[in-house]
Parts: structure tokens; sequence; C-alpha cells
């Protein structure tokens, strides 16, 4: 049973199917004509002067040729090539009608790029066989073709699409971000005073506050304060963005600014009776903007200290990893959930999964920690797993080292 038996729009589609029919003798062109109208065929003409063929491609396109090989003025192949040119950016059978059997006529006919021969004087079912099947295959590829030019044009449509949408969210986050920041510098001002003024009162410059539990309200306005403004500078530096960063280089001695970053949580990491340690490693000097350095420090300790348990151990280390330096800060804690684990780059992402939130922050710490290190021309390297803790390690370029680094040992400190 053949294809279009089986798919009644083909067989519909290989009948309307649009013929030329070319030879120099008349009587074939009509032989084949007639044989091919019998059949159902509604689009067949013919032609007997080979030369008047290109001009009847180019105004209309066939879906199959059957050429003649020897022809005056015009021989059957040079046809094809003809043909072959206008019509090279589509599928358009070739079925060659020909007296000559010999191998160089088959041969040269192939190359040309005929599909298949009948050879004269010609059986009319095996006529009628041979152009249903190439017009089969015509139509099959016509469908295809179809198909391709409509996937292509959806894929292009919602390419465009997506392309709009991903604009808007851009200056979405963008408008979002502006938000942020003049927020945020608006909110700088009274901050100021509020933890002025609570310090000054704190110290009682102008005389004793009275009763005593007014102290304890003044240092938590203080300490609330100061926390809130810690938060405000952090979305500043977010929303700032590279190119508003400039860096203070300096030569900075690592394992001691490494030690005042310890410093700087000792007591927040006793209150919960956790201990901060350096790891022996090498006294490395690096010319890094210090300011940023530290901060990138504290956030990776703020956040081991915050998330960690009771009784957590937190750790530094200084290693050189592959023409890196690598700065590592371990902790034992609850590690971070696979789920969000990709995702706590990101900005406001924290890497705690809780209707109930236990821990403040706003979640900016890492992807600041990120910024900073990029600006360096570093990055920054997570492994985590529930269960198992978490270590963050920041890398920066051996480049910024101002000496190669003398092996030893630095004493570790701990709380």
């Amino acid at each position: 049973m053949t294809r279009s038996a089986l798919d009644p729009t083909l067989a519909r589609d290989v009948k309307d199917a649009a013929i030329l029919i070319v030879d120099d003798n008349a009587s074939n062109v009509d032989l084949v004509r007639d044989i091919l109208t019998h059949e159902g065929y509604t689009a067949v003409r013919g032609e007997t002067d080979p030369r008047r063929v290109p001009a009847l491609c180019e105004t209309q396109r066939f879906d199959l040729l059957l050429i003649d090989i020897r022809m005056p003025h015009m021989s059957g192949f040079d046809l094809m090539e003809r043909v072959n040119t206008l019509y090279s950016d589509d599928y358009v059978p070739i079925l060659v009608l020909t007296a000559h059997t010999d191998q160089e006529t088959r041969r040269r006919s192939l190359e040309m790029g005929a599909n298949d021969f009948l050879t004269k004087p010609f059986i009319a079912w095996e006529l009628l066989h041979r152009v249903r099947s190439v017009l089969e295959i015509r139509k099959l590829y016509q469908r295809a073709a179809e198909q391709n030019r409509g996937l292509e044009r959806r894929v292009s449509e919602r390419t465009a699409e997506l392309s709009t949408a991903l604009e808007a969210a851009r200056q979405a986050d963008r408008a979002k971000l502006d938000f942020l920041s003049v927020t945020s510098h608006e909110l700088r001002t009274p901050l100021n005073a509020i933890i002025g003024f609570a310090e000054v009162l704190s110290s009682e410059a102008h005389g004793p506050l009275g009763h005593d539990d007014y102290m304890d309200y003044v240092r938590l306005i203080e300490e609330s304060g100061k926390a809130l403004l810690g938060m405000v500078n952090n979305i500043l530096d977010f929303t700032r963005g590279s190119g508003g960063i400039d860096l203070a280089e300096s030569t900075i001695d690592l394992p001691g600014l490494l030690i005042q970053c310890i410093d700087l949580l000792g007591a927040k990491a006793q209150a919960k009776s956790q201990t901060i340690t350096l790891q022996p490693g090498p006294p490395i000097t690096l010319r890094a903007d210090q300011r940023r350095l530290a901060e990138m420090i504290v956030h990776l300790l703020d956040n081991a200290v915050k998330f960690g348990h009771r009784g957590a151990r937190v750790s530094l280390r200084i290693s050189l990893q592959g023409g890196m330096v690598a700065v590592a800060v371990a902790d034992d804690g609850p590690g971070i959930p696979p789920d969000i684990v990709d995702h706590v780059f990101s900005p406001f992402i924290q890497g705690e999964r809780s209707l109930v939130r236990q821990h403040e922050g706003i979640g900016l710490g890492l992807p600041i920690v990120r910024r900073f290190a990029e600006l360096h021309g570093g990055s920054v390297e997570l492994d985590s797993a529930p269960g198992h803790g978490t270590t963050v390690t920041i890398l920066l370029p051996a480049a910024r080292l101002t000496a190669p680094p003398i092996a030893g040992l630095r004493e570790s400190r701990a709380f």
C-alpha cells in the first residue's frame, strides 16, 4: 500500500501537483499528458521547446519535471543545470525520459540531479508508479519544510517575547535597585541622628538619665540603630553596582586582617558559646581594598555565627590554590538545603527555609562578598550540604601578592 493511500491529504496533494513534460516530440508529450490526466492529475503541462522552460520555471513553481535527454537547441543535461539553478532553494524532483539506456547517460543524469529514469517506450503503469513515488516525496518534503518554517517562526516569536520580557524584568530590577538606593541613602541621615543621640544619652554627658531601665533602653536603641544602619549600608553597597565602586588599594597583612575580623565577631560568637579559629597558614601580604576585604570576611563570619548552633566551631584558613590566594571560612553548622544552594548568591535570598524566620538579615551578605571578590579580579566558591556544614572560599589572584609567600605558620587564635 502506498503512502498516499494511507494519507488522503497526501493523495490529494499529489494529484494537484504541477507537472511539466519537456520533450521535443509532441506525440510523446501528448501521450504522457493523457496518461497522467486520465489518472486524475489536474495540473499537467507540456513543452516541446526546451529553450522556453527556464522562463516557465521562473514564473511558476513546478512539483515535477519529466525531461527528455536528446533534444535540439538544448539537451536535457543543459536544461537540468538551468533548472537546478532556478530551484536551488527547493527540492523539485526530475524524472528523465530517454530511449538511451547506456551507463554514461544514466551516470551523467544522476550527476545533474535526476531522481529516476523512465525508458522509452514506457508502460503506463510504470510511468504512473514512478510519478506518484517522486511526487509523494516532493509533497512530504514541502510538508516538512512548512512545518520547519512554522517552528522557526514560533521560535522567533517566542524569542522576541522572551527578550521583551527579559528587558522588562531588567528595567523593573533596575527600578527596584534605584528605589532601594535612594531609600537607603535617605535613611542614613535619620539613623545617624538616632545613633548619635543614643550615644550621647548613654554617656550621660548632660546628667543622669534617672531610672535604671532608661540606660538599657538607650543601649537597645543604639544597637538597633547600628544594626539597621548596617543593613542600609549593605543595600547601598549592592545597589551601587560594580561601576560605582572604586577600590582604595593598600598593602595588607592578610592574617592580621583576619584576626581583626575575628575580634569584631568575638562577642557575638561568645554569646552562643561558639569558637572562631584562625588556622596556621603562610604569612601572606597582598594589595587589596582593606575595607572591602574586611567586609567580605566579616559577612562570612557573621553568617557562620548567625546560622550556627550553640557551641559550633568556625575556622578560617589561608592557602594557595592554583594561582589564587584562598581565604576559606568553614563551619559545622546546619548547611544549606540543596534546593536553594544555587540561589544563595542572588540578592535577598537566605540559606534558611522556614515559615518562621529565626535569623535576622536581608540576604545580601553572599551577593556582596561575590561582588567585592569580582571587583578584585577574583571569585567565590561555596561547598555546603545539610548536616555537613558550609565552607565559603574567597579566591583572589596571586598577582595581588606583594611578594612570594614565605613558608611558615601563624599561631591560631580562638574565642
